[in-house]
């Protein structure tokens, strides 16, 4: 009977399986495309129509100014594309891989899928055009961001998913 089946193993495992591709096709599987595509997009549309000279797009907060960046963040590891490609493609796979076999909360899986989304968004740069397009630029005079570098939404993907990643409840292991 229909009953029975509810009840069994094989209905158990069932739903395992269906909870299993439900991880997979989730939130990840929807978020990281669409992040990546829309980095891409903007970052052929900076390469189209900006220059290195600064246009204003928020007042005096943030600007638009293409950077050619062939290292990291803050001017760090300058000429070493290729390698911080390769690391950021392990690092964005090592992700996606972690949220597929594990079951994350929502909070820890949108964080764990921005931080995979801008990996793979500046390693897609730097392994294709071996640097990384920075567009966003907050030309602004307060002492706290006045030199602060040119960037782009796969790092803002990065920052923002380590904010959350941080701001996460973490579940309290009881050690007996």
């Amino acid at each position: 009977t229909p009953w029975t089946w509810l009840s069994s193993p094989a209905r158990r495992q069932t739903f395992r399986s269906i909870a299993h591709w439900g991880r997979l096709l989730g939130m990840p599987t929807v978020l990281v495309p669409l992040l990546l595509a829309l980095d891409q997009t903007l970052k052929l549309w900076a390469l189209e129509h900006l220059s290195p000279v600064p246009k204003p797009l928020l007042g005096d907060l943030l600007y638009l100014t293409l950077v050619r960046n062939t290292g990291a963040g803050f001017g760090l590891f300058q000429g070493q594309a290729p390698l911080l490609g390769l690391l950021s493609f392990l690092v964005g796979a090592g992700l996606l891989l972690l949220l597929a076999r594990r079951r994350s909360p929502p909070l820890p899986a949108l964080a764990l899928s921005l931080l995979a989304a801008g990996a793979l968004g500046n390693g897609v740069d730097r392994l294709g055009r071996g640097w990384v397009v920075d567009y966003l630029d907050l030309g602004t005079s307060l002492p706290l961001i006045a030199n602060f570098p040119v960037f782009n939404l796969a790092d803002v993907c990065v920052t923002l998913g380590a904010v959350l990643l941080l701001l996460a409840p973490r579940r309290r292991r009881r050690w007996i």
